[in-house]
């Protein structure tokens, strides 16, 4: 989620500061100007990560902002953070999405499913669903051993983010966030070979 310089930052700023101080309208006024970002990368996740794997990365998109508005959390502290968060989200969504088709697969409780959830539209193929299904829980044990090492991929893998936006929002300098990508991704290799 690198710079968009068509995004003027001071109205993002704005309207980020508004929703920090309550205003829940402001979310919809920022959802069109940070639209175009989000979309690009979850595109980008799509196209880079996930051979081009058919996921509507519309609906990732709008379940993104969904999340945002429902999570009633009003402490984003600048433009970074919140597309720390919205990252954060994305990962969730893929990864529920993944658990519940493996579920329906497998038969267990279809019922439970929520027909009206944006997400269901994702339409994730079985290897992107066994992949994500890895890489999260791959994920949860680096969280255990670095949390900060997991925050990084969290921000680099789903959100897209630059090393500089990665260490503003994480409060470290961007050679923190460079050797430990280096050492996050490499520890991942290893626990994603050995399964």
């Amino acid at each position: 989620m690198t710079d968009n310089p068509q995004i003027p930052l001071s109205e993002v700023t704005t309207y980020l500061q508004e929703f920090s101080h309550g205003d829940k309208n402001a979310l919809d006024k920022l959802f069109p100007v940070i639209y175009d970002q989000l979309q690009h990368g979850a595109h980008r996740l799509r196209k880079q990560f996930f051979n081009l794997d058919t996921f509507n990365t519309t609906a990732i998109v709008h379940e993104t902002y969904l999340k945002l508005i429902q999570s009633g959390s009003t402490d984003i502290k600048n433009r970074a953070h919140f597309f720390y968060i919205a990252a954060r989200a994305m990962r969730q969504i893929l990864v529920n999405a993944s658990i519940r088709k493996k579920t329906l697969k497998r038969g267990e409780n279809p019922r439970k499913m929520n027909l009206d959830e944006v997400d269901n539209q994702l339409e994730l193929s079985d290897k992107t669903t066994e992949e994500l299904l890895l890489l999260n829980d791959a994920l949860k044990k680096l969280e255990i051993q670095d949390e900060r090492q997991a925050q990084i991929v969290e921000c680099r893998f789903f959100g897209g983010m630059s090393i500089e936006e990665t260490a503003i929002v994480l409060e470290v300098s961007p050679a923190t966030v460079k050797r430990s990508w280096s050492l996050a991704k490499a520890w991942l290799y290893t626990e994603l070979s050995e399964q």
